[in-house]
């Protein structure tokens, strides 16, 4: 009997949680039975705790993912939620609507050469299909070799932030230099090494890439498209080296390149597939939901998120964008608000806040307690995990309840992209400790 009870005794110390029963989590390190409901949101909308299942409601026209498990970029359909992994965690990706403008992706069909051409489905491309296609120089010697797509000025917004993308991989040549005519004209680029992903000389608003692997990166732009009426010319140069685009032709030589992409957004989105005309992925915001759990916003209560926004605070439009939300509005349980840098909360009254001058890719753990007391006064107040623990801010008197809809939201009023994972609410109010205890990013 006494070995038994050591088992049982090691058993409670090995194990830091689990769950018992219906919608209860128990915390066994902190010795706290928490009943709450939770979703890991890491490969389905299935709660780890509770009952209440997700939904999802979108379009099936356009939508892709890099599958977690093979890497490749793939095609989703109708109401299924994409999950991925980013920044070494799993999460569900939310978009807002986009257009990809270039008329043939992840093919240069609507592509013209400039003493270049296209070789098409020449290897093994980034979606595991042998599509991707082999910009080839041609034998001129001396000069610079290209491939170019022209977009009428009207597609574009005046001054609004556009990207250009697309994914390249080296052949013969391991630079590639971007050029975009903006609306203006102005004539912004890029050199970017296609071996080590190293960026040398540039002249864009903000740029960035990503290692998606088998030597492939997908590499972007952002700029200003600006006023007038030139038409926007979007280019592809095969380079020798940072700053030199003069290349004496071989007939043969070149890059390896495709998914073009052309979008009114200050960030790259997922790729948008076209054939022939331009692509439109419908919006995402809003959803996947779930049906509110029974008066939980009665009274008091947590929600904690792990976040990771596709934008930094600096990229923002200065509008309230909705993270996870309990009534048809951007205001609600979790949101951000990029003009003054903040993490925010709004109970129909007060609004607390933590300030966070968050990075695009990053994973922040996001909280929310409401209705707990100080001094004999209902508070409620807003908390940021970076890294190292919850740093809080100033609470709020809490009014309350939460004005609430039908559903929860997870992403309302989107401009951008973002990840979220591991969604917990409880009717209760948890400890710092308890809280800290549930991971960091």
């Amino acid at each position: 009997m006494k070995k038994l009870l050591y088992y049982l005794l090691y058993l409670l110390i090995l194990i830091p949680s689990t769950t018992f029963g219906w919608g209860i989590t128990t915390t066994m390190g902190i010795g706290t039975s928490l009943p709450g409901w939770s979703w890991s949101l890491e490969s389905s909308l299935v709660p780890t705790t509770g009952s209440i299942v997700g939904i999802e409601t979108y379009a099936g026209t356009n939508r892709t993912r890099v599958n977690p498990d093979t890497g490749f970029v793939e095609s989703v359909g109708a109401n299924v939620a994409r999950f991925e992994e980013v920044g070494g965690y799993k999460g569900v990706l939310i978009e807002p609507a986009s257009t990809n403008f270039f008329l043939n992706s992840p093919g240069f069909g609507s592509w013209i050469g400039t003493r270049a051409s296209v070789s098409t489905n020449i290897t093994t491309a980034p979606d595991g299909t042998n599509t991707a296609s082999k910009l080839v120089v041609d034998g001129t010697p001396a000069s610079d070799h290209s491939l170019y797509h022209d977009i009428v000025h009207t597609s574009f917004t005046n001054n609004a932030k556009v990207t250009y993308s697309f994914y390249v991989k080296s052949a013969e040549y391991s630079w590639v230099f971007l050029n975009i005519a903006t609306k203006t004209p102005a004539y912004p680029y890029i050199y970017f090494n296609t071996t080590t992903g190293a960026v040398g000389s540039e002249t864009v608003d903000s740029y960035g890439s990503e290692d998606v692997g088998d030597g492939w990166w997908r590499v972007w732009l952002t700029h200003n498209i600006g006023t007038g009426v030139g038409t926007t010319r979007w280019t592809i140069y095969p380079a020798e080296s940072n700053g030199d685009i003069t290349i004496n032709g071989d007939s043969s030589s070149g890059i390896y390149i495709w998914g073009p992409q052309v979008e009114q957004s200050p960030i790259p989105t997922s790729l948008i597939y076209t054939t022939g005309t331009a692509g439109i992925r419908a919006t995402e915001a809003g959803e996947p939901h779930f049906a509110l759990p029974s008066g939980l916003f009665d009274d008091k209560g947590t929600a904690i998120v792990w976040w990771r926004p596709g934008f930094s605070a600096s990229q923002g439009d200065g509008t309230a964008r909705g993270i996870v939300g309990t009534r048809n509005s951007s205001l609600s349980l979790i949101y951000c608000d990029a003009d003054d840098d903040q993490i925010k909360s709004y109970d129909g009254d007060q609004t607390p806040n933590q300030t966070l001058a968050w990075s695009a890719n990053t994973w922040y753990k996001l909280v929310v307690k409401w209705n707990y007391d100080v001094a004999g006064t209902a508070k409620f107040r807003v908390g940021v995990d970076s890294g190292s623990g919850v740093s809080w801010g100033s609470a709020k008197t809490w009014v309350g309840p939460y004005a609430i809809a039908t559903h929860i939201k997870i992403g309302h009023s989107l401009f951008s992209r973002m990840h979220l994972r591991q969604l917990s609410l409880f009717p209760t109010v948890l400890s710092d400790a308890q809280i800290d205890s549930m991971g960091s990013p």
